[in-house]
């Protein structure tokens, strides 16, 4: 038994060796002692067929590097499978001699957003569903204006940073995904964006309050994001009061309708093309109030009451303010060789009353005391004759009412005025308010008249 086997096992050894001589040598037959010569293998069967590799499309396209002339059965190509050959472009039908789905260049990539940095943007974008056969090897971004362009090396999504760009300037931008066949269609363009930064922050150097209003004084931000400044915006705390400048350096912003006696603080911004800059750190606090020579409720404000004087208010402020403007350039005191009771009053806070005993009494009409009741400056009723108290504190402080009276399209006080104090019936107080002294004069004298009220 033991011999047999060794014959057996000898043989076939022996067959392979002959095998693999004749194939180094010569063609191979399988079915036939006589090949033919052009062949190297020569298959005769009339009962069998060839049977080569056998792989779906999907697989078939795995194959790494495939060399020219591989063969393979793709059953799925084709109505119902068929033998494919790799020309070195694609896979070519061996049934009707065109290709089977050849390799393309890609379908073009998706831009999914842009984000806009200092002299560059960033490209977000999604890989084509068809890659054209072939795995897609890079990608590249183009801009406009410019044709500037980056690429990164990769076959899905994922970002290209395009840099060199001029900051403050618009662009769009294109992508292409490029594979072994060649390069896509561009994308649609992007949305516009416009490289650059927002402003580092602003600095408040100062701040200082008036009526109702504050002004700060502040410096331009070192780095203005790349992009000109246009503009600056402070804001108040509490009440959230705005206001603005347009310029690119520093400077002072004037923030109004601030609440007289609330202390405020502020903070500052600066905004260019790309935006807005993060708040200054709040100013220091200051609270507005009224002072002699503000322009106020029809008039220009020559007296703040102390606590000594009728109508003051504990923490509030209160005062006197004279109009912009004469109410007549010569009128009577009115009621000559009459006394007129109630009309003697002289300290700050009296003309009120004089001015209503004046027009209860006497009836004549176009007097001083009946002009300054008719005056509606500002849009207020109120106003009345001063007393000679309050006009001496008008012509202590002429100047200033002059200044603001012209700035806010009014004229000067000058020469002499009737007040509403009466000396008796044949007279009343004057006083000429170009810097002379207080006397009195005839009732029937015709003077200037500037009234006044209280706020």
């Amino acid at each position: 038994m033991k011999t047999k086997m060794k014959t057996k096992t000898t043989l076939l050894s022996l067959l392979l060796v002959l095998i693999g001589l004749n194939l180094a040598i010569a063609q191979v037959g399988i079915g036939t002692t006589t090949p033919d010569a052009s062949a190297a293998l020569d298959v005769v069967a009339t009962d069998k067929g060839l049977l080569p590799p056998r792989m779906t499309e999907a697989e078939r396209d795995a194959i790494s590097n495939p060399t020219v002339g591989l063969m393979l059965w793709c059953s799925n190509c084709g109505s119902n499978g068929e033998m494919q050959a790799y020309n070195g472009n694609g896979w070519m039908s061996m049934i009707s001699g065109t290709a089977n789905q050849p390799w393309t260049v890609p379908d073009a990539p998706l831009i999914a957003g842009v984000t806009p940095g200092v002299g560059q943007v960033e490209i977000t974008f999604t890989a084509p569903t068809n890659n054209g056969g072939t795995p897609i090897t890079s990608y590249t971004a183009t801009s406009n204006p410019g044709g500037i362009t980056a690429s990164v090396q990769q076959a899905g999504g994922g970002t290209i940073t395009v840099t060199g760009l001029t900051n403050g300037t618009a662009y769009t931008f294109t992508l292409t995904a490029t594979n072994s066949i060649g390069t896509s269609a561009a994308s649609a363009a992007s949305n516009a964006v416009t490289p650059g930064n927002v402003p580092d922050t602003p600095n408040i150097t100062n701040v200082t309050a008036s009526n109702a209003q504050a002004e700060i004084t502040f410096t331009a931000p070192a780095n203005n994001g790349g992009t000109p400044i246009t503009s600056y915006t402070a804001t108040s705390n509490p009440e959230g009061i705005t206001a603005s400048v347009q310029q690119a350096g520093g400077g002072t912003i004037t923030v109004t309708g601030l609440t007289n006696g609330t202390a405020y603080t502020f903070t500052l911004t600066a905004t260019n093309s790309i935006g807005t800059s993060a708040a200054s750190m709040p100013s220091n606090a200051v609270t507005p109030n009224l002072s002699v020579g503000d322009y106020h409720e029809g008039g220009v404000v020559f007296y703040i009451f102390d606590s000594n004087d009728p109508g003051y208010v504990a923490g509030e402020t209160h005062g006197l303010v004279a109009a912009i403007e004469d109410q007549s350039s010569g009128a009577e005191w009115g009621c000559y060789n009459t006394s007129i009771s109630g009309a003697d009053g002289n300290g700050i806070g009296s003309g009120a009353a004089n001015t209503s005993a004046i027009l209860a009494d006497c009836s004549e009409s176009g007097i001083a005391a009946e002009l300054c009741d008719n005056y509606t400056g500002g849009g207020y009723s109120d106003w009345f004759l001063p007393s000679i108290d309050e006009l001496s504190l008008m012509s202590q402080n002429r100047t200033t009412i002059n200044t603001t009276a012209v700035a806010n399209g009014g004229t000067d006080v000058s020469g002499e005025y009737w007040s509403s104090t009466q000396q008796n019936a044949e007279f009343g107080y004057i006083r000429n308010l170009s810097g002379g002294g207080q006397s009195s004069n005839y009732k029937s004298y015709y003077k200037k008249v500037r009234a006044v009220r209280a706020f």
